[in-house]
Formats: C-alpha cells, sequence, structure tokens
C-alpha cells in the first residue's frame, strides 16, 4: 500500500470517527450552551417562569434562592412548596441540569408544585456579606455545620413567609442531605417545619469510602488547604469559561472514554450505561459552583473518626469552643422530621452500610430505598440517564402523598 492510499484511509477513519461519536448527541433534551448559561437563563431558555429572592443569615450572609412556580393551575387542595438542597461545590443547578422532562425541580413544576432552589454561603450566586469582603480569610470561614445551622433556617422562614404556608418538603442530594442533618439536630424546632424530607445519598456516615481518588485525596487535604491558604486562597472557584475550555480541550465529546469520565467514574463508581456526556459537560460548567475548603475537610474529619461530629479545630479550640477536647456528635435522634432515604448500591462515595446504619438512629424514617440499579452511582441522582423513572417519580409520589398527610 502506498503513502497515498494510507493518508486517505486515515481520513476516512477520522471521518468515520468523528460521525459515529460526534452525532450521537445525549440522551437528554439539552444543548452544549447549557454548560455556559446561568441558573436564571437556562431556567427561562426552557420556557419556565424564575424568580430571585435574596436573603440575609442570621450570621451576615447573603444568599440568592430561585424560584420555578407551579407550571399548573392551583387545584382545591393547596400543594405545599419544595426546598431543594445541593451537593458539595453545587448549586441550584444540579437540579435542572437535565433538561425538561428529566430535571427533577422542572418534574415538580410541572406537578403544580413551587419550587425553591437553594444557592449556599460561597457558591457564585449566594457571594454576599453585610460586613466581610469576599476576598477576606474570615468570610470562608465555614463548613457545611454553617450551611446547616444559619443557612438553611433562614431560608426555611423566609420560603414560608412569601407563600404563607407553615410546613414545606425537602431534597437534598449528598452535602444537601448533610446540611439538613445539621439543622434538625441542632435546631430541633425546624423539624416541624418539615413535612418530608427526601435524602438522595444521605451522608452523615461516611466509613467506608470506595473511591480510590477520595482516598488518595483525603490524607493531604489539610496540607493542599493550607497551601492555598498561603496564597490567600480560602476558598474554591466557580467554574469559569476557562475552565470550560480547558474541559473540552481535555476531554472532548467527541471521544466518550476520556480522562475526565474516568476519573468520574473512580470518584463516584462505574457505570457506564447511565453515562451521557452532553449531561456531564453541563454539569461541568457549572461546577465547581465554589466553597470553602473546610466543607471538604470537615467531610475528611469524619470519615477519619467514624463519628458524625461537628468541626475538629484541634484540642486547644475544641476546648474553648465546646468545653471538650473532642467535637461533639450531632444528636440524630432529635431530627424527627419524616425522611427518605435513596441510596446507590455502587456508590463509592456513600456505602450502602452507613445508610443503613444511618437509619438505625433516625427516628422517623419513613422509606429505605436502595435504587433498583445495582450499578448507581453517587452522581447518578443529579445525572443519571435512567433517574427519572427509578427515583424522579417515586419521590413526586411521595411527595404527594405526605402533602395530604
Amino acid at each position: 500500500m502506498n503513502r497515498s492510499s494510507c493518508r486517505w484511509l486515515t481520513l476516512i477513519f477520522c471521518i468515520l470517527w468523528h460521525v459515529v461519536y460526534a452525532s450521537v448527541g445525549s440522551w437528554f433534551e439539552i444543548d452544549d450552551e447549557d454548560a455556559a448559561l446561568s441558573v436564571p437563563d437556562l431556567i427561562s431558555k426552557y420556557g419556565y417562569q424564575m424568580e430571585s429572592h435574596e436573603v440575609t443569615t442570621e450570621d451576615g450572609y447573603g444568599l440568592t434562592l430561585f424560584r420555578i412556580p407551579p407550571q399548573q393551575p392551583m387545584t382545591s387542595s393547596p400543594k405545599l412548596p419544595v426546598l431543594m438542597l445541593h451537593g458539595v461545590l453545587g448549586s441550584a443547578a444540579d437540579f435542572i441540569t437535565l433538561g425538561p422532562n428529566n430535571s427533577l425541580a422542572y418534574l415538580l413544576a410541572d406537578s403544580g408544585y413551587d419550587v425553591w432552589l437553594m444557592n449556599a454561603r460561597g457558591t457564585i450566586y449566594s457571594r454576599k456579606h453585610s460586613r466581610l469582603p469576599l476576598d477576606s480569610k474570615k468570610y470562608w470561614d465555614f463548613s457545611w455545620h454553617e450551611i446547616g445551622y444559619y443557612d438553611l433556617p433562614a431560608i426555611i422562614d423566609y420560603i414560608l413567609g412569601v407563600t404563607s404556608c407553615e410546613m414545606l418538603h425537602c431534597v437534598g442530594f449528598s452535602q444537601g442531605t448533610t446540611t439538613h442533618f445539621v439543622l434538625t439536630s441542632t435546631r430541633p424546632e425546624y423539624n416541624d417545619k418539615i413535612a418530608l424530607m427526601v435524602a438522595f445519598a444521605p451522608t452523615a456516615f461516611v466509613r467506608q469510602i470506595r473511591s480510590p481518588i477520595a482516598r488518595l485525596v483525603m490524607p493531604m487535604s489539610e496540607w493542599i488547604a493550607s497551601f492555598f491558604n498561603s496564597q490567600n486562597v480560602y476558598g474554591w472557584p466557580a467554574s469559569s469559561r476557562i475552565h470550560r475550555m480547558l474541559r473540552e480541550l481535555l476531554c472532548p465529546q467527541s471521544y466518550p472514554e476520556n480522562i475526565c469520565s474516568e476519573l468520574t467514574a473512580l470518584l463516584v463508581g462505574p457505570h457506564p450505561e447511565a453515562y451521557d456526556e452532553r449531561a456531564m459537560t453541563v454539569h461541568n460548567g457549572h461546577t465547581p459552583a465554589g466553597g470553602s475548603f473546610h466543607q471538604d475537610i470537615h467531610y475528611v474529619q469524619i470519615a477519619r473518626s467514624g463519628r458524625f461530629q461537628q468541626y475538629d479545630f484541634g484540642w486547644e479550640e475544641n476546648v474553648r469552643r465546646y468545653g471538650s477536647r473532642e467535637p461533639p456528635e450531632y444528636q440524630l435522634e432529635l431530627s424527627t422530621a419524616p425522611i427518605a432515604l435513596f441510596y446507590g448500591l455502587n456508590d463509592w462515595l456513600v456505602h450502602p452500610r452507613n445508610v443503613e446504619d444511618l437509619a438505625k438512629v433516625l427516628p422517623r424514617v419513613v422509606a429505605v430505598r436502595p435504587v433498583a440499579d445495582e450499578k448507581f452511582n453517587h452522581l447518578d441522582f443529579i445525572l443519571g440517564k435512567n433517574v427519572r423513572g427509578l427515583v424522579y417519580d417515586q419521590v413526586i409520589e411521595m411527595i404527594r402523598r405526605y402533602d395530604k398527610s
């Protein structure tokens, strides 16, 4: 075979490769441009009404909530509002990434629910403070404890005030469940304001982490944070145009088995059948949404200790703050709001045994449901191809039942 023939064969091969992979498209009704749109623009793009609301916490942090009003006329039996709590380094985008007919926020709005999407302190949509400048170390001096103790009560009280309701439903993913447990165990009066909590990948006990990436990074987490602190960097930056360009360069959609998909599988658990490259591209356009390094360190601490406990500042500071050398455990027996636990059998960050242990401690568990797909992983709760049929439809029916009760 001569050199010219080789060049033609190579060209034909490249064209076929592009046709096979680049034209696969997406399982969902979403576009590549969704990665670059803000959450309000994304909601509006798909034809949903959207409102922005500002809330100030007891300790001065300014938070932005996004509201998607019900897409159906109000019925004679009013529905309670639904508050959605995002994961670590996530934002309101966690619940709308999959687009219409698939994202839980849209499905709830289509079912007549008043949907509220939180953005915790430190995320790109909630970077305000009444006194502290954004670039100060003091601003970033928080973990998910403060999100649960300060952000959630301010948000819940605001929503109930606007809607004139006495209760609401909550749906939390990963860190969203952790902050719920913080709130309901440290401020138990808020249990009476939650009609039902739906917990995806409930994260309180993290004793058996299967992810090799997490296990590799955990011992270095404090050192990494200290290094960045020495450079006057105290939190995670939000995703930017440069981040999206680098991601597309290193992990093109035309090659599904790229390094990004491989690293994701090593972090949350492999599940190639449920993986959608465009959905992941859109998700990565909104993640990280920002956050404090203390959030990650706090998770590392509870993984090491095997206890669901408050932040460990070291013996001396613990004695000053808590009155003991060890940080106190959260009293989960005080978390009395009805809760439904959904977990993945292939979740490499939250082991099924940890969820089962959690269910034994919580006093009012109304459901403990492993997802039927045995390969369902941590991230599938917000990105999996099959998440609507396996999880979301059940959740909407469950919320409907608790509306009536």
